[in-house]
């Protein structure tokens, strides 16, 4: 009997797991149609609405289609506006610096007067901020950028909700800017270029006068001219001897 009774089971505990699978894969197509049929593509609300959900669930290239779509399809509605600023929101979620700061760019030229122009502004500065390089031996041009885009922002909106962040990052902007002034000037005193240096140290304190960097140059100015004065001390004069024995 157990010959021909194993077979009948194993072939039975084929078909339920047959039924099983075919039963899955039928009900995860149904979900999957009743979810695409949820889509309409004429409807830029319910798109805008798809795209919210892509995003929620970290779907960022999803959501970007979607919201392309969108500005594709009804470039005039107010849920295309909304798209703009959204595309750039989701480069800033992938850190996708560069692109951020271009797309909120371009909605504050497109859209002056937008409830979130002011949002968009502070999101200029804070993509470049963002894009700043850890050490000043690499380009700081995001923090120049950066460091302009905030102070646009403030000049237009000084009391505005994102005001305190923008200048606290811009404190440590202009620390910053500071540091690689100092260490370009440091290189041209430690190679006793004093005639280069000087200008280095002269420009942080004229343009980071609040810096701990600027009060550095001014300690390094002072050596330079200490040192400028007893060079020219121990000048030979016209009758060989040194000035200050004259």
């Amino acid at each position: 009997m157990r010959n021909f009774i194993t077979p009948v089971k194993n072939l039975t505990q084929i078909w339920v797991a047959l039924a099983i699978l075919s039963t899955t894969v039928f009900t995860g197509t149904l979900f999957s149609s009743c979810s695409t049929a949820r889509i309409d593509e004429n409807d830029p609300v319910s798109l805008l609405n798809e795209a919210e959900q892509e995003i929620k669930s970290d779907h960022y290239q999803l959501a970007v289609d979607k919201l392309r779509i969108i500005k594709n399809k009804f470039p005039y509605s107010s849920a295309a506006v909304d798209a703009q600023l959204r595309i750039a929101d989701v480069y800033f979620m992938q850190e996708s610096y560069i692109e951020s700061a271009a797309s909120y760019e371009a909605f504050r030229d497109l859209h002056p007067k937008h409830e979130k122009a002011s949002y968009a502004m502070f999101r200029i500065g804070k993509s470049y901020y963002n894009d700043i390089p850890g050490t000043v031996a690499r380009d700081l041009t995001p923090a120049q950028k950066a460091l302009e885009a905030y102070r646009n922002y403030l000049a237009n909106y000084p009391s505005g909700p994102d005001s305190a962040e923008a200048n606290k990052d811009i404190i440590e902007i202009l620390n910053l800017l500071a540091n690689k002034e100092l260490s370009i000037g440091d290189f041209y005193f430690n190679g006793n270029f004093y005639d280069s240096a000087k200008p280095r140290y002269k420009k942080i304190i004229e343009l980071y006068p609040d810096t701990q960097s600027a009060k550095l140059a001014q300690e390094k100015l002072a050596l330079i001219d200490q040192k400028a004065s007893k060079a020219k001390s121990e000048e030979p004069s016209k009758d060989g001897r040194p000035t200050n024995e004259q």
